[in-house]
């Protein structure tokens, strides 16, 4: 391990690790840390803390500083999530203005599906794959975007019109085809495509977290809770956190997703203490998804334990660091200081499911537990 404490990807198959990383959801773009910028670290900490109103005047003055296309997204994202849609696109304008080969489209797209915008993410796929149409990570991040924003329909056209192609794809591309097809639903050729096993380990994490949904899908938390535990145990110690090389950044996000939904197979399986201390390092995921649904199950945790203060105080700095579960949160207050018989939790289901609805396997449990949590004595 290097001095600085960042994590070497010495023992892992270069090749391997950058086709899981073209395929994977984020770019491996420059974070806060990386900027060296005390400005975007103390707006990365009121972002975190539910201060969006605060932390956006400092996104924006690093960005207008850099002029970096990492530090433009993440101001641009920012903004998504505060609901002001027509300044970030304005923004992300910017960035495709000089484009000719679809490279920012591709990283765009993966930005706004890491904050939970996959519709808006559709047209920046589509371009990046129009540019690129033989390319496998551009056209697995457009299956991705059509997949997450729900059209099911348009994803499997388009893998059917590269099934000779894909026979051919390398392991990692595999892999994620495979990922895809059992998000939409087409678990049988999935199965083929899982059956070989990787000869490297960070493959083979990836390969156990991805079998995993389909025992997700059946609701076999035990078999769920083994395969992702494997996959955990895969991956070296210390992945989690900040000081991560930029290689493994699309793995961190990978494994803080295998905790997630194993904090949600330990919850419904029964040993819920062991479903929190997954669910709370989840939470450090830069995927929006994975950190709502983690605070969404943290928050459960805190109901069923009796700490409504606590579970509120956690939903109110949810909405204050995304938008889109302000009202949700307002609704599920209302709800519990009144007698009204409406469903406290659908509109934060809503909202969660919003962010990604190729995992509504995953939304549909989780939001479940919170629902049960608030009536349990």
């Amino acid at each position: 391990m290097p001095r600085d404490g960042a994590i070497s990807p010495v023992r892992v198959s270069v090749a391997l690790l950058s086709i899981l990383v073209a395929a994977a959801l984020g770019p491996t773009g420059t974070s806060a840390g990386d900027a060296g910028s005390l400005g975007v670290y103390v707006a990365g900490e009121l972002d975190q803390q539910g201060k969006l109103a605060e932390a956006l005047p400092l996104y924006r003055s690093r960005a207008e500083e850099t002029g970096t296309q990492a530090d433009r997204l993440r101001y641009a994202t920012a903004l998504l999530r505060a609901g002001q849609r027509e300044a970030a696109e304005a923004v992300l304008g910017e960035l495709r203005r000089k484009d000719t080969h679809g490279e920012s489209d591709a990283v765009v797209a993966s930005s706004l599906l890491a904050a939970g915008f996959p519709a808006l993410a559709v047209p920046h796929a589509r371009a990046a794959h129009e540019a690129a149409p033989r390319d496998p990570g551009r056209t697995l991040l457009l299956v991705r975007a059509l997949t997450a924003a729900g059209d099911r329909e348009s994803a499997r056209a388009l893998i059917a019109k590269t099934r000779g192609e894909a026979a051919r794809w390398a392991d990692g591309e595999r892999l994620e085809l495979a990922r895809w097809q059992i998000r939409m639903g087409d678990v049988r050729p999935a199965r083929t495509l899982l059956d070989r096993e990787p000869p490297e380990v960070v493959g083979q994490m990836f390969r156990d977290s991805i079998r995993a949904d389909v025992a997700l899908g059946q609701r076999d938390w035990p078999a769920v809770s083994e395969l992702l535990g494997r996959a955990e145990r895969r991956v070296p110690a210390g992945l989690t956190g900040k000081r991560v090389a930029r290689a493994w950044r699309n793995v961190q996000r990978e494994l803080y997703s295998v905790q997630l939904r194993r904090a949600l197979a330990l919850w419904r399986e029964g040993p819920r203490d062991r479903a929190v201390p997954e669910a709370r390092s989840a939470q450090a995921s830069d995927e929006e998804y994975v950190r709502s649904a983690a605070i969404l199950l943290l928050a459960a945790s805190d109901f069923a334990g009796g700490r409504r203060a606590e579970a509120q105080a956690r939903l109110d700095a949810l909405a204050g660091h995304d938008r889109r579960f302000a009202d949700p949160v307002a609704h599920l207050r209302k709800a519990l200081a009144s007698d009204a018989k409406e469903d406290p939790v659908a509109p934060l289901q809503a909202a969660l499911a919003g962010e990604d609805r190729s995992l509504e396997f995953v939304t549909a449990p989780l939001v479940e537990s919170l629902r049960e949590s608030l009536v349990t004595p």
